[in-house]
């Protein structure tokens, strides 16, 4: 009996041993990985946390900067340079209307062939490059004497030396640079030619010589090509100065051929 209760000790003994063992075991890999999920674990998390933030930090920067990018180039561009239609001689057109769209694409141009004169609707930066030529260009022994006649009733005046002198004058011939310097006067009511002229006489002489030969300048031209520059001419003036420009394209067709 002695035998028998010594072995059920030492048989619960091991048992309790073997519990013990267990429990700690378990404590231990319990607190351990505890331990490791607040220290190691953890870290890491707060790691990629910290990387994920900045990653994305970074990246609305970029977004940030393409949105400002694309507004810029929009409003540089051609463009959109004004886009309004208004109707009043020498006011700049209304660039909030259209939604954004240049002066050319918006409704209420006139229907008309402009021929050479569509260069009207190149973006704002090639006319401006165009007026630099031209005014660095000038030679006032050569061109001076020819933008300071009146465009008629007179012995020596521009239609007639365009008409019978052609091959004698220097004068601006390129669409482009007669177009800026006609929108330069637009802008201001004033002419960066060192000339005493009337502007009304520079600029029939400016859309005269800038047009097609053979295409007749009509007062729906002046209207079209003056809305395309940002400063429509309309009504009476818009009239006066067809007549007067088309007697410049006569004349240089009858002087150039």
């Amino acid at each position: 009996m002695r035998l028998m209760k010594t072995m059920k000790s030492s048989v619960a003994l091991t048992a309790a041993v073997l519990l013990t063992g267990v429990a700690a075991s378990s404590f231990s890999g319990t607190s351990m990985a505890a331990f490791a999920q607040e220290d190691g674990s953890g870290g890491q998390a707060q790691g990629q946390g910290n990387q994920g933030g900045q990653g994305q930090g970074s990246q609305g920067a970029q977004s940030g900067q393409g949105n400002q990018g694309g507004s810029g180039s929009g409003q540089g561009g051609p463009s959109a340079d004004s886009d309004g239609t208004g109707g009043q001689s020498g006011g700049p057109s209304d660039t909030s209307s259209g939604g954004g769209k240049p002066a050319w694409a918006q409704e209420g141009i006139p229907e008309v062939e402009l021929g050479r004169l569509s260069v009207a609707r190149s973006p704002d930066q090639v006319l401006e490059r165009s007026l630099e030529e031209a005014l660095s260009t000038w030679d006032a022994v050569t061109m001076e004497d020819f933008y300071s006649l009146p465009l008629e009733n007179a012995d020596v005046s521009i239609l007639s030396e365009l008409s019978l002198n052609w091959d004698n004058l220097t004068i601006y011939d390129s669409p482009l640079q007669n177009l800026a310097l006609m929108k330069d006067i637009l802008e201001d009511g004033d002419s960066q030619l060192e000339v005493n002229n009337d502007t009304d006489v520079l600029m029939a002489v400016f859309l005269g010589v800038a047009s097609d030969k053979t295409v007749p300048i009509t007062t729906e031209t002046v209207i079209a090509v003056t809305t395309i520059l940002g400063y429509p001419i309309t009504g009476d003036d818009a009239e006066d100065l067809a007549k007067d420009a088309e007697a410049v394209r006569i004349a240089v067709l009858a002087g150039h051929g």
